[in-house]
């Protein structure tokens, strides 16, 4: 009776324990599923915009299991093409697969197929290269095909040159002129991936040339100052690229000339010194200015304009300190 007792309590424990393996094992795929290892990739992928078509594109047209429907169309400067059985159909300005809706309910309509599978294809873009021009390293033309980054492309020309401008101004491929402006700052990846836009075949790229403002006279390092932080620079921040001022300056006596159409005038008299304090606001400059600091020596600091436009008249006036 009692080895009887014993057999059964060992047939119910291993059936507990085959039941307890069996749940352990069906549950664990979903538990790992569902708490991915720490620093796993991430299977998320950024995936590029559609191209739009674009006139002068070659289009590739089939239709499933109606070979004879294939066909290739070049769209015109109206941005239309001619289609077989269908006629003249507007493409610019779609996507590929906005274009093959366009078809297949045309091809519905006009009863030639009940459930028509249509894919247009761009088989040929009418410029296939992306022009990079301004302050680039290398300007020219890049062939590419399909979408590419702003980025990848800035690259491809080399990068920016020390005097480019961060706001780059980007002339769109489509039939409608589009200009988008963007900031790419080395010193700030997030704001430079966030800004990272897709360029297309027959895009143009335009970096300007940045601003540049000069302090010449008595200081450390006399020359031409590039505007990169968004094209915006003040009294103060030229004059520390400068090197600020020497001992011997009269910095309270320093003279702002700013450019008109006649030329450069002498706009105002500028008390670094109390500026420096914090007793007068900062200056901010405008592209081209000049900063003239005097010499405390000179027995007449507020020279007439046209002499001090002479003295830092010399080609080093034009020399970008990096």
């Amino acid at each position: 009776m009692i080895r009887q007792q014993l057999r059964t309590s060992v047939c119910v424990l291993l059936v507990l324990g085959v039941m307890y393996a069996s749940a352990s094992s069906a549950e664990a795929p979903n538990s790992v599923g569902a708490m991915p290892l720490k620093g796993q990739p991430s299977s998320i992928k950024m995936i590029a915009a559609p191209v739009n078509i674009a006139p002068g594109d070659l289009l590739e047209i089939s239709v499933f299991d109606n070979p004879e429907l294939t066909q290739q169309v070049r769209v015109g400067a109206d941005g239309k093409a001619q289609l077989a059985l269908i006629g003249s159909v507007q493409f610019a300005g779609l996507t590929g697969q906005e274009a093959s809706d366009m078809v297949a309910r045309e091809l519905r309509e006009h009863n030639f197929l009940l459930r028509p599978q249509v894919n247009v294809l761009i088989k040929e873009y009418s410029s296939q290269g992306v022009s990079v021009m301004g302050e680039v390293q290398h300007p020219g033309v890049y062939q590419v095909l399909g979408a590419r980054t702003l980025l990848d492309l800035v690259s491809m020309a080399g990068g920016l040159t020390n005097t480019a401008d961060t706001r780059i101004t980007i002339k769109r491929r489509t039939g409608t002129e589009e200009n988008v402006t963007v900031k790419l700052k080395n010193d700030d990846a997030q704001s430079a991936l966030s800004n990272n836009v897709q360029i297309y075949p027959g895009d143009l790229i335009l970096v300007p040339r940045a601003g540049i403002v000069y302090i010449m006279g008595d200081v450390n390092k006399p020359g031409g100052f590039v505007m990169q932080d968004n094209g915006k620079i003040t009294l103060l921040q030229a004059l520390a690229q400068a090197g600020g001022a020497s001992q011997t300056a009269a910095i309270n006596r320093a003279v702002l000339l700013r450019k008109n159409d006649d030329g450069y005038v002498k706009t105002t008299k500028l008390e670094v010194g109390k500026i420096s304090r914090g007793q007068d606001g900062d200056v901010e400059l405008h592209a081209n200015d000049i900063v003239f600091v005097p010499n405390s020596r000179l027995k007449n600091a507020m020279r007439t304009t046209q002499s001090m436009v002479e003295t830092i008249g010399s080609a080093s006036i034009y020399g970008v300190v990096h």
